[in-house]
């Protein structure tokens, strides 16, 4: 059971991000995230993760970016449900980082990133920069112990993507968005930013 009293779940919103943000850079120290989708059908995913802080050379395949976490790295296995509403079903258990990184790396669906982490009026936000195909990708995500309602949306935040699976790691995992992202530019200048309005009052930054 969490703190928060709602047990395996988790309370998110998650937006595109067009530029890497000043605020992000500002981060000391970034950590690399590399994980592997053993399952994904449907909402449901079975994922392990390894992460630790980011290596100064980012270019490399996955397997090597994973042998270069060293000793600092943590492991986790995490199983999920389908999202509604900004709430997932999350059930995360630590794992021993070394089998972590084997299962990684011995993975076909992976997806690696860099995460960037700041704090921003009354919430901790993090920036996540995509690597390998599916860079360019920017994403930012909040998340909280309850409802992420009432919420203050800095400008970086061009539009929400809290209900489109398509920017679901799993999902990025088995379809990058290097091969899909000039579609959803142009989907993005012809539809414009969307923002999810059931949980409760948006407000925008320089607004």
């Amino acid at each position: 059971m969490s703190e928060s009293g709602f047990g395996d779940f988790e309370f998110e919103r998650k937006f595109f991000v067009r530029e890497f943000p000043a605020v992000a850079a500002s981060d000391p120290m970034p950590a690399l995230i590399v994980q592997a989708y053993l399952f994904a059908s449907d909402g449901y995913a079975v994922r392990v993760r390894i992460q630790g802080p980011a290596p100064v050379d980012l270019d490399a395949e996955p397997s090597a970016l994973v042998e270069a976490l060293g000793e600092e790295s943590i492991g986790t296995m995490t199983a999920k449900g389908p999202a509604v509403g900004g709430t997932r079903y999350e059930a995360e258990r630590e794992l021993d980082p070394l089998v972590a990184a084997q299962i990684v790396q011995r993975s076909e669906n992976v997806v690696a990133k860099v995460r960037y982490s700041a704090w921003l009026g009354e919430d901790g936000w993090i920036v996540d920069r995509f690597l390998g195909a599916n860079a360019p990708l920017l994403l930012s995500e909040v998340e909280r112990g309850g409802p992420v309602v009432d919420l203050a949306i800095p400008s970086f935040c061009v539009s929400e993507v809290s209900e489109d699976d398509r920017f679901r790691n799993e999902y990025l995992a088995h379809k990058p968005f290097g091969t899909w992202a000039e579609e959803y530019r142009r989907e993005l200048d012809r539809i414009g930013p969307t923002f999810v309005d059931s949980l409760g009052q948006n407000q925008f930054e320089g607004s």
